[in-house]
Formats: structure tokens, sequence, C-alpha cells
């Protein structure tokens, strides 16, 4: 090779050297950025979704609690003998009305939570997507023809289709100064007394009415809905923080 040749095709060299370390450079600031990026979008992800956690786990935790409460004192405690069908106006009203309370207080929570959660990846969250399973195996327990005794010419006790149990929860919801949340025992008294209400209400309450009596027909479906509660109780509050341990004894599962 020419002597004179050397110095340029070292020049060229380095030329291109210094080129391609130019271009991997800005690459590899690039893939940085990007990984930064998506980081950044995974942290306001999990954020996100902590806050929606923070703010529905309280309310939800408590209609679980409540709901599941109520069906133990039902199935354990005599409550209707005692208040239903050994009881004064008073009391027949309360225990009505109050049991149709929880259970629609239920949907309505559990219609905000799944408003929330369709907008959340469950599969890159373990703890939204097991409360997803947990309400979806309470959900399935409302709907199902398995969980009661049916008597011919009589449709299954307390057996409240997918469908119905969204409809129930969107009536109990209104907008409250922290935003949509379940309305309130006294409004609700005020919402069934006005007698334009939603029908499934009236069924509900026949059904309730209808416990006193025929506590036997409804009792698979009752049992198999306070156990799936408890474990919604357990999983949004596992110190027992909220909830007294005491109080979420499981009723046995009927054979």
């Amino acid at each position: 090779m020419d002597k004179m040749l050397i110095p340029s095709v070292i020049s060229s060299v380095v030329a291109i050297c210094a080129a391609f370390i130019a271009v991997w450079g800005q690459m590899r600031v690039k893939r940085v950025e990007t990984q930064l990026e998506l980081q950044r979008a995974e942290a306001s992800r999990r954020a996100d979704t902590e806050q929606t956690a923070r703010r529905f786990r309280e309310p939800l935790g408590r209609a679980a609690y409540e709901l599941q409460s109520r069906i133990f004192n039902i199935v354990k405690g005599r409550f209707l003998d005692v208040y239903l069908t050994g009881g004064d106006d008073r009391t027949r009203g309360y225990a009505v009305n109050h049991t149709l309370f929880v259970i629609a207080q239920y949907f309505a929570w559990t219609e905000l939570i799944r408003r929330e959660i369709q907008f959340i990846d469950l599969g890159a969250d373990g703890e939204t997507r097991q409360l997803a399973q947990l309400q979806h195996h309470i959900y399935s327990s409302w709907q199902t023809d398995g969980l009661s005794w049916q008597t011919d010419g009589f449709a299954p006790m307390l057996r409240v289709f997918g469908g119905e149990q969204h409809e129930i929860g969107e009536r109990m919801i209104r907008e409250g100064p922290r935003g949509p949340q379940c309305m309130g025992y006294a409004s609700f008294l005020d919402y069934f007394k006005q007698g334009d209400h939603d029908p499934l209400f009236d069924a509900l309450e026949n059904d309730v009415k209808a416990l006193g009596a025929n506590l036997e027909q409804a009792l698979p479906r009752l049992a198999a809905l306070q156990n799936a509660l408890v474990d919604l109780v357990v999983f949004l509050d596992p110190e027992a923080v909220r909830f007294p341990k005491k109080n979420r004894t499981k009723i046995e599962l009927p054979a």
C-alpha cells in the first residue's frame, strides 16, 4: 500500500469508528430513556391501582362484613324467627328493610369496584386479580340455580342473576362529595318508600320475608355466600384491624 494512503485510511477508520460509537451511544441513550418511561408508566399504574384499592377497601370490606354477619345471624342466631316471625311492626320492618339494604349495599360497592378494575391489567397485579376472583365467586353464588332447594312452581329463593346484581347496585349508587358511593340506610328507606323503585327490590323483599318460614330452601345459598364473604373480608382485612376475627366464623356448608 502506498505510504501516502495510510494516514487517509487511518483517518477514515477513526471517523467510521467515531460515527459508530456516536450512533451506538444515541441508541443506548434512547433505550435507557424508553426503559425509564416504561418504569414511570408502571409506577403510575401501580399508584393508581393502590389508590383505587385504598378508596374501596374499607367500604367493600364493611359491606361484605355486614352482609355475612346478617346471614350468620339469620342461619345461626334465629334473627328472622325473633324479629320477623315473632316481632312487632317495628322489628318486622327493620328485619326486612335492613336485610334488604345490606344485600343491596354489597351489590353497590361491588358495582363500583367492577367499574374501576375493568381498566386495570389484572395479569400484572396479583392482589387485584385475587380480589376479582373472590368477587366472582360471590357473584356466581347469587345467580346459580344449584344453591337452593327448588319447590315445584317456585323459583329458587334469593337467586339474583348477574345483570340483576349490576342493576340493583346501580340503583344504590349516588354521587357524593368524594365521588360515587352507596346511599346510606336512611336514604335507602326514603327511596324504597317512594313506591317507584326498581321492581327487583320488591322481588328481593318477598324472598327475605319468605325466609322466615322457608329458611331450609335457601340454606345452601346462604351458607355458600356467607363463606365466600368471610373469605373476602379476610382478604381485605387480614390482620383483623377493622373487623373482629371472632365475628368471621363460617357457617358449615350443607351436604
